[in-house]
């Protein structure tokens, strides 16, 4: 994947940093609000309104911000062979998923909720309430969108595919350029600093299909510092990147560009992605505008 666009920063206005209630409620809406997918665009939307009132203000805010649109747009230039659904729904417990079944990458509204109520500790590790909720979002949803790739693609996946996902969701960002990938990258390993800090592991977590939340953390941290070591410096800081693991990050980073330029740079449309180049630089412009 060479572009992720600079998601929202333009087209939604970002959450106040120390904001009181991040995810305040918004206008009422309709059981389920639908985007199709389009020709050349094959991606479709949906918000489903959860029955749980006390998730009401997660699915409001989700289509304000129009974070699955923004998703999808940024994504436009991937050429797959069935549409893929983006959909925020309540699912009764904290979690995102891949269906292959319907093609469809599924958001809960109760794991927004558990990210809007953890976010405010990330102030302790320097980063905003915005970055703590938005970050992991963007990688969660690149990390499913990644399962689907695989499974629309046919693709082979040595290893664990849990492991190629957060590896191909962190190879989008880093690509989309520093500013927007620190952003996003230090929310997610945040969260992932914070998962391994809040349990103590048991046999459930070593028998996961996932790998242990701290080892998530470093290696989110070492695609970062192997993909520029110099821009990514903090990565290899004090208690990030121990010296002997970040030595092996570049080799590390290498080998994920050349699977995803074998495997998926294939299916891309090249002309799509210097449009989505051209749009990401007056996103740039607009947000550098309204910061100003």
């Amino acid at each position: 994947m060479a572009r992720v666009a600079a998601i929202g920063l333009c087209a939604a206005a970002p959450l106040a940093a120390g904001a009181a209630n991040p995810l305040a409620s918004g206008n009422d809406g309709a059981p389920k609000t639908v985007s199709a997918a389009r020709a050349g665009r094959p991606f479709a939307v949906e918000y489903l309104l959860p029955e749980d009132s006390s998730l009401r203000h997660s699915y409001e805010e989700l289509r304000r911000r129009k974070l699955f649109e923004e998703m999808a747009e940024s994504l436009t230039f991937l050429r797959l062979p069935s549409s893929l659904t983006l959909r925020a729904m309540q699912c009764g417990e904290p979690n995102a998923t891949y269906d292959p079944a319907d093609y469809s990458v599924s958001l809960c509204y109760e794991l927004v909720d558990e990210l809007v109520h953890d976010a405010p500790r990330a102030a302790a590790k320097g980063l905003t309430v915005d970055d703590a909720i938005v970050g992991p979002l963007v990688f969660i949803l690149l990390h499913e969108i990644a399962h689907a790739i695989f499974d629309l693609l046919h693709l082979p996946v040595l290893g664990h595919e849990e492991d190629a996902a957060d590896q191909v969701a962190a190879y989008a960002l880093l690509r989309a350029g520093p500013e927007f990938a620190k952003r996003i990258l230090a929310g997610a390993a945040w969260m992932y600093a914070h998962g391994a800090e809040a349990r103590t592991p048991d046999e459930s977590d070593f028998s996961d299909v996932h790998a242990l939340d701290s080892q998530r953390f470093y290696n989110v941290l070492c695609l970062a510092y192997g993909s520029d070591p110099e821009e990514y410096a903090a990565a290899a800081g004090e208690h990030r990147l121990p010296a002997d693991r970040a030595e092996g990050c570049a080799g590390e980073f290498k080998q994920v560009q050349a699977a995803v330029e074998q495997l998926i740079a294939p299916h891309v449309d090249t002309r799509e992605l210097e449009r989505g180049k051209a749009e990401r630089a007056g996103r740039r412009r607009c947000s550098n505008a309204v910061r100003k």
